[in-house]
């Protein structure tokens, strides 16, 4: 799919999502901002990491590019380092944090005036704390996507040497962020499903501190891209303090991170309060 219409879709997204939240019009400006920085800090970590893998794979003699084990050592020992742990804590301290706050200030004080925010609470902590463990997650999705790519490489040479200037190849083109997990494409799908867990989450926050939100009610993107568990949710209302029941799982909230990738991935679902 072209850049521009994956933005698109994004932006048309985006934009349902927003409309679920009562924002000011400097609320909303801010947050299409923090949606913004938080996309290209996960691009930025992304080309990185695909950049020091291509360099790692760069150096290999023949034998031992050609080789499937040899190279999934490679991978883990390019994503073992802290560096990488590092640059996505950032992002979600400096984009993905603030908007868990501003969604839910917006919602506690929207729904009851008299309520008061309290900026460093322990949910937020927690919830930090489930946002940097999607990162192993998105780890082993770039090893995988990029060990198939290999093994299609080993299997099509004919010999060692041709084997591989093919494995350096899809290396390369994945390092140039033209296919694969190191794309924007990727940057973009990673990016939208931490936004919304972190925008839901903070929304369920806000609703509790409002004091007045007793349950909630899932609200699933009606399109066709909406994944059969979540059409199935709609409309599935429970306690303020239970998880909904999605495709087996449990969940708080959309794109909880509690969830399985299956679950969360891009998801655009949000939620309504039920007073």
């Amino acid at each position: 799919m072209c850049d521009q219409c994956l933005y698109l879709i994004a932006k048309a997204d985006d934009d349902d999502f927003l409309d679920s939240l009562d924002l000011t019009h400097a609320e909303r400006a801010l947050l299409e901002k923090l949606y913004k920085e938080g996309e290209e800090a996960i691009a930025d970590t992304l080309e990185l990491q695909g950049k020091a893998l291509d360099e790692a794979i760069q150096e290999l003699s023949d034998e031992l590019a050609a080789d499937a084990d040899e190279l999934w050592k490679v991978i883990l020992a390019v994503q073992a380092g802290d560096f990488f742990q590092e640059k996505f804590e950032q992002a979600v301290q400096d984009a993905f944090m603030p908007m868990f706050r501003l969604a839910g200030e917006s919602e506690a004080i929207g729904i009851n005036p008299e309520a008061k925010w309290e900026q460093e609470n322990k949910a937020a902590a927690k919830f930090t704390k489930k946002l940097k463990k999607l990162v192993p997650a998105m780890n082993s999705t770039s090893a995988d996507h990029m060990m198939r790519s290999f093994k299609r490489a080993i299997e099509s040479g004919e010999t060692p040497a041709e084997r591989a200037v093919l494995v350096k190849e899809v290396s390369k083109q994945a390092a140039n962020g033209e296919e694969g997990p190191f794309s924007m494409t990727r940057a973009v799908r990673v990016s939208r499903t931490i936004s919304t867990a972190a925008a839901n989450g903070g929304k369920l926050e806000g609703w509790k501190q409002s004091g007045l939100v007793k349950k909630k009610r899932w609200r699933a993107a009606n399109n066709k891209r909406t994944r059969k568990d979540h059409r199935e949710a709609n409309g599935q209302t429970v306690d303020i303090e239970k998880p909904f029941r999605v495709g087996g799982e449990k969940l708080m909230h959309p794109g909880d991170p509690s969830g399985s990738a299956k679950q969360i991935v891009h998801c655009r679902c949000t939620m309504q309060a039920v007073f």
